[in-house]
């Protein structure tokens, strides 16, 4: 029986490429061995094989110098292969032959894009990709029907290699008229104008590429094709877009739920409408709500308290008007309304927000104007206040109008947007308020500057899993007061899965114990929190997603850590990250993931609650709750209150 195969002098190759290369495999098994033995002939095969993974690589002076064949006690066979890997080529020139017509600048440019040049390491694989690259960047300059192949001179006494590049160009190609088929109500010039497409325009795949998504991002069609018409004698070639146009007119119903350790929102419904020809041609309307009702516990639970249960909603209307001023830019309008609770606090606000968005390939740029008027602002226990106290509340409690620009970029590389599996993504985005006077209990003055990049990385892990990395960070630049609705906030099912909903960082003491009526109540602790967000923020999540359909289809088993950090400060890192462990599964459908996560946070930190203070109807200083300490250690109430290491999530997509 073979029990393993060892590799001795492989410096540059692993031990794993080697193996996942030849036939013979050694007994493996975790809980039930597969016994494979050892055949003399078929590794000598093998042998080979290895000396040949080496030439791919560039690597053709090595060789294996021996095998040693280690037998135990019980008969078993460990081999041992030493190998003598040598020099490593190296590019020493590189030749383009056919290139005579092509101008000096592009073929630099050419050349530019190429992944091997004149002194890198030389491989098989990086040659084949430089063709591969070569033939698509000639087709880019024009060169419809150019073709690359080469070859390669290798010297291995000296340790290099001479790449020549055979090129035939073909005749060099402009785009011409544009013919639309397949559309019915939308007229002809208007796809056509949206591809960006012009007669006389440099024939390009990258071009036919952006055009078919520009006209599939109107939102007006099911399907888009954008082709050339075959190419011939002529030195220009007709653009084809075949259209499929969805239906106009679209009603969506669906429903779902959300629960969370401190925070239930059964049921929730959505619909929405979409007219995708508004009053004629092009411009899109779409109206969606979403209705559900939140359940958030109390610390005293005889005590209704609309700002920790009831009805929330986010109700949007939106119309874009596509191919404004540019192919690719959009002019989009929304209004919105939306009743938000939380635990300890509960909110309403209209916002009416347009701007521009431009599209091409996977970048997006969007430049927004955004008027904010949140109103029917709750803090638990501040109710009966004038005015509240504590900075936060005090903030917004009696209403706020926030009126900002905001400028956003995001790259989308990955493969998938809902389930990606290799790729990366990245968005950043900058707000500016513009401070206006306050009316009343209305606060306006609000002058901040708000940051917040994100990126986020995924990378498959054997054919099994899926490795996803993010890194975020949030900062709220003000000399004064920052509205709560743009602080950050942390915990949840999307960022800190060891927190229940917003529920890391500053807090508000709320609930108050009554004095000298509840046992160990001296002054009025708190007995609960309302969160309050931070002005700077930092987030690190890894998951990896293991595919375990020997289990059942469809599932997915997710180990994950989420380490982050939320305060005032500008410095976010200053009292060190929290670390939450975690294990999720997910079961894939149609819809996307459903997701089940339990966190644990492995380093929790104290906070103290700050004390919420204001003036009562007769203008005099009340305090409703002393700074109280919240804790995981807390052993006694209501001196100090008990805070969960373990929080559970389950909702429907992925975390990132």
């Amino acid at each position: 029986m073979l029990a393993a195969i060892r590799f001795e002098g492989n410096e540059r190759v692993s031990a794993g490429d080697l193996m996942g290369h030849i036939a013979t495999a050694p007994t493996s098994g975790f809980f039930s061995k597969t016994a494979r033995y050892y055949d003399a002939d078929l590794f000598a095969i093998d042998l080979k094989r290895i000396v040949r993974i080496y030439n791919q690589k560039g690597f053709y002076e090595a060789k294996v110098t021996g095998v040693d064949e280690l037998r135990d006690e019980m008969g078993r066979v460990t081999l041992v292969v030493k190998i003598d890997e040598g020099r490593g080529a190296v590019i020493r020139n590189m030749k383009f032959d056919g290139v005579e017509e092509i101008p000096a600048g592009e073929m630099s440019d050419i050349n530019d894009a190429l992944p091997i040049h004149a002194g890198d390491a030389f491989t098989e694989e990086g040659y084949e990709k430089a063709k591969d690259v070569l033939e698509r960047q000639l087709k880019e300059h024009g060169y419809a029907q150019a073709t690359a192949r080469g070859r390669v001179q290798v010297a291995p006494e000296s340790g290099t290699a001479d790449i020549v590049f055979d090129i035939e160009t073909g005749q060099r190609y402009q785009f011409g008229g544009i013919v639309v088929t397949g559309n019915k109500d939308i007229p002809a010039d208007a796809i056509s104008r949206a591809t960006g497409i012009r007669r006389g325009d440099r024939y390009s795949p990258q071009a036919l590429a952006l055009a078919q998504q520009r006209v599939y991002n109107l939102g007006t069609f099911s399907g888009v094709r954008v082709t050339t018409e075959p190419l011939g004698d002529s030195l220009t070639t007709a653009v084809r877009v075949n259209v499929r146009e969805a239906p106009f007119q679209t009603i969506r119903l669906g429903g779902g739920a959300s629960i969370e350790q401190n925070r239930w929102e059964i049921p929730r419904v959505h619909a929405e409408y979409t007219n995708r020809s508004w009053f004629g041609g092009l411009r899109r309307l779409e109206l969606n709500s979403t209705v559900g009702y939140a359940f958030v516990p109390s610390a005293l639970p005889s005590q209704y308290d609309s700002a920790r249960s009831g009805f929330t909603t986010l109700d949007t209307a939106q119309l874009t008007v596509p191919a404004v001023f540019l192919p690719g830019m959009d002019w989009v309008s929304r209004l919105e309304f939306a009743r938000e609770i939380q635990n300890g606090f509960s909110y309403d606000d209209v916002a009416a927000r347009t701007g521009l968005t431009y599209r091409r390939a996977s970048h997006s740029v969007s430049g927004t104007m955004n008027f904010v008027y949140n109103f029917n602002v709750k803090v638990a226990d501040a109710d009966q206040l004038v005015q509240g106290g504590g900075g936060f509340q005090n903030q917004c409690l009696g209403g706020c109008v926030l009126l900002y620009p905001e400028l956003r970029y995001a790259y989308d590389g990955r493969d998938n947007a809902i389930e990606p599996t290799q790729g990366f993504f990245t968005t950043i985005g900058l707000q500016q308020s513009i401070p206006l006077p306050n009316f009343g209990k209305t606060q306006s003055t609000f002058d901040y500057f708000r940051f917040n990049p994100e990126i986020r990385v995924y990378a498959p892990v054997t054919k099994y899993g899926v490795l996803a990395l993010r890194a975020m960070y949030g900062g709220l630049f003000t000399a004064a007061d920052s509205p709560f609705t743009q602080r950050f906030f942390l915990g949840g099912p999307n960022d800190q899965r060891g927190y229940g909903p917003q529920a890391q960082g500053p807090k508000l003491g709320v609930a108050p114990c009554k004095v000298g009526v509840d046992k160990g109540c001296d002054k009025p602790y708190a007995t609960d929190t309302s969160p309050v967000g931070g002005n700077a923020a930092v987030l690190f999540s890894a998951d990896l997603r293991i595919h375990a359909d020997a289990l059942l289809n469809h599932l997915l088993v997710v180990p994950f850590v989420d380490a982050s950090a939320i305060q005032d400060g500008k410095n976010p890192l200053a009292d060190g990250l929290e670390v939450a462990l975690g294990l999720g599964i997910r079961y894939i459908t149609p819809f996307g993931p459903v997701r089940f996560d339990v966190g644990w946070i492995a380093n929790p930190k104290d906070v103290q609650a700050q004390e919420l203070t204001g003036k009562d109807a007769a203008g005099k200083p009340v305090t409703v709750t002393v700074a109280t300490p919240v804790s995981t250690s807390c052993t006694a109430q209501p001196t100090c209150i008990h805070q969960s290491r373990f929080a559970f999530h389950l909702t429907l997509g992925e975390a990132f």
